[in-house]
């Protein structure tokens, strides 16, 4: 089973969306689909049309001494499952599931054949995020078009690497691309030079579409099909696919 851990280089590069629109493309093709939010802001939940009052999730039952899968969702046609973080206290890092949890639980789940795991990750230093990069066979990064993303590049793979990635499973996708900015074009060329073939071959460009569609609470594909946005997903799904299935006949 491919578990593919969606992260950003830092907060605000958009990996959320990104992990919620791999889910729904993925689930779409008829592809079995476990999407789980391992971030305490619980946002994933929304790009799935979840109410905004809604609060039960996997962190609550798990320190409740609960089924943590109880609190999963199933969406759309039965073949995407969505777990939600779910609300939790401020407190809630105290009794964090020991290291290795979220492996060894995974690999306990019934799965169907082609199933993919997409795990959206918090920000570094929290333990959650820990957890996520212990059980993912593949890492995605999203970067955003500016010198940050440049800057931080080294420290995030050495983290990912240290958790257990080897490189050639951890890829990056550019988020937030204008065209119209010189910078922009500069940074994705610094990029490429230094990532070669683990980036995507095209940018997911800014679109305001993306954004309506959240406060719409409708997947980008239903409320822009047609959407800059939604094409460049759809391209990012594809490429995925290709490197997630070509590791999964290694195996």
């Amino acid at each position: 089973m491919a578990i593919l851990a969606v992260c950003g280089v830092k907060g605000g590069c958009g990996a959320t969306t990104v992990a919620a629109s791999l889910a729904l493309l993925w689930q779409r093709q008829q592809r079995p689909v476990l999407a789980m939010d391992l971030c305490r802001q619980n946002l994933l939940r929304l790009h799935f049309g979840m109410a905004w009052d809604e609060d039960d999730g996997w962190r609550g039952r798990l320190d409740a001494g609960a089924d943590w899968m109880r609190a999963a969702w199933e969406v759309g046609d039965h073949h995407l499952t969505l777990v939600p973080h779910g609300r939790v206290g401020v407190d809630a890092g105290r009794g964090a599931p020991k290291d290795g949890w979220l492996r060894d639980e995974l690999a306990l789940l019934e799965t169907r054949d082609g199933q993919r795991t997409v795990l959206d990750l918090p920000a570094s230093g929290v333990a959650e995020r820990k957890q996520g990069l212990n059980a993912a066979s593949h890492a995605l990064v999203i970067l955003s078009a500016e010198p940050a993303s440049c800057a931080l590049l080294e420290m995030t793979e050495d983290e990912l690497v240290a958790g257990g990635l080897p490189p050639e499973r951890i890829l990056y996708a550019i988020n937030h691309f204008n065209p119209l900015r010189k910078l922009d074009g500069d940074v994705e060329l610094m990029l490429r030079k230094t990532l070669g073939p683990r980036l995507a071959p095209l940018p997911i460009h800014r679109d305001e579409a993306v954004r309506e569609a959240f406060a719409q609470q409708q997947p980008l594909f239903d409320y822009a099909p047609d959407s800059q946005g939604a094409d460049d997903l759809r391209q990012l799904a594809t490429w995925l696919s290709v490197r997630l299935d070509a590791h999964r006949s290694e195996a």
